[in-house]
C-alpha cells in the first residue's frame, strides 16, 4: 500500500488532543472504600494472579521516590484520577512489600495545563528526589518538559507521549498514548462496519490537519472521512453535530474531545435516535456512564490498549481492590476509567521490573539502566497476551509506541455486568499499531 508523506508541518497540529479519550472530574469519597464489583483485597490469591505479598514494606529501608505530574483540573481535560490512583497503588503494594521491602513514596505535581507552570513541575519532582514518574501526562509545554526530564535524568514510566516527545529515549510508555488512539480510533470503527466516518474534534487551527492524515492512512482501506468539524468551546447545541454527519453521509464519527464534550454529543445522539456508530476511547466513558445509556450503547464502539475495568482479565481483580479500597469515588470498579488505571498497570511494571532485578537502592541512573535492559515484562494478559519491552523502538516517527497491542469493545447487553447486573463490555477486534502504521510516515516504510 502506497501512502504519500504530508508535509511537515501537518505533524505539528494540535495533537494536543491529548484530551482525547481522556477524563477524571470526579473527586468525591466514598467512605466504604468498595464499589459496586470491586473485590476486597482480602479475597484476592495475588500469587495465583502473578503478583506477590510479602507483608508490609519496612519504613527504615532506603524509599523509592516516584512522582506523576499532569492537569488535575482544567476547562478542557480534568486527570487527577491519575494522581489518587498512583497514590492508592503505591498504598496496596507497600502493604504487600513495597519494592522488594522498601516503601514506595508517591509526590505529584499539577501542571494546570500551563507551559510555566508544567516547568516548574519538573524542578519540584527533581527537587523532592523522584527516581521515576509514572502515568506523567502533559497538555502545555510538552516539548519542554521531555527535555527537562531527560536533563535531570528522571525517566518517564508509562508516560503518555505527544508528537512533542515521540522519540523522547527518556520516555517508556506503555502504548501509542492518547496521540496515537487519535489515529486508531477509526480502525476500530472500520472494523465494526463503518467506512464513512465523521470527525468530530476539538476546535483547534492545528487540528483541522488531523483530517488529511487520517486520509492518508485509511485511503487505501476504502475509509473516507465526509465530515470534520470542530467544537468551539461553551458550545450548548451539541444535536447540529450528529444531524451534520448524518446528512455528509457518514455511518459512524469518532469523538476526539474532551469529557464533557464527547458525553454530550453522544448524548444528542441519543435524543435524536440516531443510527451513527460512535466511537470514542475508555479514557471517557466508564462502565457506569455506558450502563446508563440503556439500548444505545450498543452504537458505541471503544478502543484501548488494554480492557475495560469490568473485563474478565484474571489480575483485575488486584487492581480493582487496590483501587477501590482508596474510597475515592472515581476509583470504583463502575466508574474507572482507562486513565487512572494506567497509574496502576506502570507501577506494577516498575515494581515487577524492579523485582526481578533484585534491586534495592534507587536511584535515576540505576532504574534508566534498568529500563533499557529489561525485555519481555509479563503484562499479565492485560495487552492481548503482549509482554512490554520498555526501551522498544518503533520505525518512522512515532518511535515510543510502547506494545503493539490495541483492541476495539462494543457494549454486549446481555453479558455479565458488575454485581450481577446485565450488561458489559466485549472485544469485538484487535488492531496492532506497526501493521495499521505500515507504509505511513509513522510506521515503517513497506514492505513491513
Amino acid at each position: 500500500m502506497s501512502r504519500t508523506f504530508l508535509r511537515p508541518v501537518a505533524l505539528c497540529m494540535a495533537l494536543l488532543l491529548t484530551a482525547t479519550a481522556c477524563g477524571g472530574d470526579d473527586d468525591s469519597t466514598d467512605a466504604s472504600g468498595t464499589g459496586n464489583g470491586a473485590e476486597s483485597s482480602s479475597d484476592v490469591d495475588y500469587e495465583a494472579l502473578g503478583l506477590w505479598d510479602d507483608g508490609a514494606c519496612d519504613e527504615a529501608k532506603p524509599k523509592l521516590v516516584i512522582g506523576l505530574m499532569t492537569v488535575f483540573e482544567s476547562p478542557v481535560v480534568s486527570l487527577e484520577d491519575q494522581a489518587t490512583a498512583l497514590e492508592a497503588s503505591a498504598a496496596a503494594f507497600n502493604a504487600r512489600g513495597g519494592a522488594n521491602g522498601s516503601c514506595i513514596e508517591v509526590h505529584t505535581c499539577d501542571d494546570g495545563a500551563n507551559a510555566d507552570q508544567a516547568v516548574a513541575c519538573v524542578r519540584e519532582i527533581d527537587q523532592a528526589g523522584v527516581v521515576a514518574t509514572v502515568n506523567d501526562q502533559g497538555t502545555a509545554g510538552q516539548a519542554d518538559v521531555s527535555a527537562a526530564m531527560a536533563a535531570a535524568g528522571i525517566p518517564r514510566i508509562a508516560s503518555n507521549v505527544t508528537n512533542a516527545d515521540w522519540g523522547d529515549q527518556n520516555a517508556y510508555p506503555l502504548d501509542p498514548s492518547g496521540t496515537g488512539g487519535t489515529f486508531l480510533h477509526p480502525e476500530a470503527l472500520h472494523l465494526a462496519g463503518a467506512n464513512k466516518i465523521g470527525l468530530i474534534r476539538v476546535d483547534l487551527p492545528q487540528a483541522s490537519a488531523l483530517k488529511g492524515l487520517l486520509e492518508d492512512l485509511y485511503g487505501d482501506r476504502g475509509v473516507t472521512f465526509p465530515y470534520d468539524v470542530g467544537v468551539p468551546a461553551g458550545t450548548t447545541d451539541f444535536s447540529q453535530y450528529i444531524l451534520g454527519a448524518e446528512g455528509a453521509g457518514a455511518e459512524g464519527v469518532t469523538l476526539n474531545l474532551g469529557e464533557q464534550e464527547a458525553i454530550q454529543v453522544v448524548r444528542a445522539g441519543q435524543q435524536l435516535g440516531t443510527d451513527l456508530l460512535i466511537g470514542a476511547g475508555l479514557g471517557t466513558f466508564s462502565y457506569e456512564k455506558v450502563a446508563e445509556l440503556g439500548d444505545f450503547a450498543e452504537q458505541l464502539v471503544f478502543d484501548n490498549s488494554f480492557p475495560p475495568a469490568s473485563f474478565d482479565v484474571p489480575v483485575y481483580e488486584a487492581l480493582r481492590a487496590d483501587l477501590a479500597a482508596s474510597g475515592e469515588d472515581a476509583l470504583q470498579t463502575e466508574n474507572l476509567k482507562a486513565s487512572p488505571m494506567r497509574s496502576w498497570i506502570g507501577l506494577y511494571a516498575l515494581l515487577r521490573m524492579i523485582r526481578d532485578a533484585r534491586l534495592t537502592e534507587f536511584s535515576r541512573d540505576g532504574i534508566s539502566a534498568m529500563l533499557k535492559s529489561a525485555k519481555d515484562v509479563p503484562m499479565l494478559d492485560m495487552f492481548g497476551g503482549e509482554n512490554w519491552t520498555p526501551n522498544l523502538n518503533h520505525p518512522g516517527l512515532y518511535q515510543r509506541a510502547g506494545m503493539n497491542h490495541w483492541a476495539a469493545y462494543r457494549w454486549d447487553p446481555k453479558a455479565e455486568g458488575l454485581d450481577g447486573t446485565d450488561g458489559n463490555f466485549e472485544e469485538t477486534g484487535t488492531i496492532k499499531w506497526d501493521e495499521l502504521m505500515c507504509g505511513s510516515p509513522f510506521g515503517a516504510p513497506e514492505p513491513c
